[in-house]
């Protein structure tokens, strides 16, 4: 019964959902996202060497509300990778980037996410009318009791009715990001700056989508099987890796442009790893990601890809710990929805090498439309050379992975893994 008052409850949120804006309308689209998605990527200079570089960019996935103010709140402990990056550690820095991806919109409800999804013409993560928002600024803990703080924590426990039960010893407190710097892909042409005082100026209406991690009815995927048990942590993460159609790569900025030099800026990228625990993307050096990654002048190849159970909502592999309402924690921030952070440094395969064949077979199997893109972007195979991998899947805090174990678990394809060039 319990089960299906969730269900039919969802099924009434996702009838209150208002289409996003249209595509020319560039601040009300990020506001719409900033409104209607429930979490994010928090995206960090590290300085931390578990499982990370001190200095990589490190990106964490993040619940947060806006309070229908386009400003993201979250609610956030010191004991975390990203709050101590940003205030704890020595040479800790408070600026971060947040990135949102109307990907992780999964339910079927929306005709209008027919551009996320893979099996649709052009459809994928990484399709530019599949919107991405990248919000750059500080971010700032808020003082306890005042009036903005009441406002953001109403409207985290309003969105996250979960955070009501967090332990009292984590020592959780509010922070916002006072928004500086507004990147937005929501259609083909490239990226468009919009003014942080143009996106705050944006009106929504009241019908704006609520929560977007419900519930929903199953929609059919590639068959990867239920994850391991909890304390298989190396198992879970291979098993993450080869699930997951997307996350976001968080590189170190070298554009000043909706961002500033220096800053983690996260971007939400589409891959596979063929199992063989490596991911591979496909990619153009039009991409902001990779100018920071190859082509500007202080470009550094260290990055992160942040991974999400979260992504799964909306699926018929979707597990209640990640769906807000599903049970008393659920919440993309449980710690029982797995996230996981693989960091090391992004080459380029090979071309024409055995591997780049094997790899381009798997990517083109899994995304589909990446066989359409278009001869003059030059798009091109690379991948992330894993050094380090951070993981939590449930409670008491993150394991760090060696790669040694992380790459002798759970591998589904031997003769992929008999090419990779190291």
């Amino acid at each position: 019964m319990r089960a299906t008052l969730a269900f039919a409850s969802s099924l009434a949120v996702a009838a209150e959902a208002r289409a996003p804006p249209f595509h020319w309308q560039k601040p009300e689209t990020a506001r719409w996202m900033a409104s209607t998605l429930d979490w994010g990527f928090l995206s960090t200079i590290s300085t931390r060497s578990d499982a990370s570089s001190v200095g990589d960019a490190f990106g964490n996935p993040y619940a947060f509300a806006d309070a229908s103010s386009g400003v993201p709140y979250f609610y956030a402990s010191m004991l975390d990778a990203s709050m101590i990056d940003l205030f704890v550690a020595n040479g800790s820095k408070p600026r971060a980037s947040f990135t949102l991806s109307e990907a992780a919109i999964q339910d079927p409800g929306f005709i209008f996410r027919q551009y996320c999804k893979i099996g649709t013409y052009l459809g994928d993560p990484e399709n530019p009318p599949c919107a991405r928002l990248v919000l750059s600024g500080n971010i700032v803990k808020l003082e306890a009791n005042t009036t903005d703080e009441k406002k953001a924590k109403e409207a985290l426990f309003s969105r996250h009715p979960s955070f009501k039960q967090y332990p009292p010893s984590h020592d959780f407190f509010v922070a916002k990001m006072e928004v500086d710097g507004v990147w937005l892909i929501d259609f083909y042409g490239g990226a468009t700056i919009i003014p942080p005082q143009d996106y705050m100026a944006v009106k929504l209406s009241s019908s704006a989508l609520k929560s977007t991690s419900t519930m929903v009815p199953g929609t059919p995927r590639m068959a990867h099987g239920p994850p391991p048990p909890y304390a298989q942590k190396a198992a879970t993460a291979r098993w993450m890796v080869q699930s997951l159609d997307w996350g976001v790569l968080s590189t170190v900025s070298t554009r000043s442009a909706g961002t500033r030099v220096g800053d983690a800026f996260g971007n939400p990228n589409s891959f596979v790893d063929g199992g063989s625990g490596v991911p591979y993307l496909y990619v153009s050096d039009m991409d902001a990601s990779m100018i920071d990654a190859f082509t500007a002048k202080d470009a550094s190849p260290r990055v992160s890809l942040a991974l999400s159970e979260a992504e799964l909502t909306g699926t018929k592999e979707a597990r209640p710990d990640c769906v807000i309402g599903a049970t008393p924690f659920g919440d993309p921030e449980n710690p029982p929805c797995a996230r996981l952070v693989l960091s090391g440094e992004l080459s380029r395969v090979k071309a024409g090498s055995d591997e780049e064949e094997a790899a381009k077979s798997a990517l083109f199997a899994r995304h589909t439309s990446f066989k359409k893109y278009p001869d003059d972007h030059h798009f091109y195979v690379a991948k992330l050379n894993v050094d380090g991998i951070w993981l939590i899947d449930f409670y008491g805090g993150a394991a760090i992975i060696s790669p040694k174990d992380y790459f002798a678990a759970n591998s589904t394809s031997a003769p992929f893994e008999s090419i990779i060039q190291v």
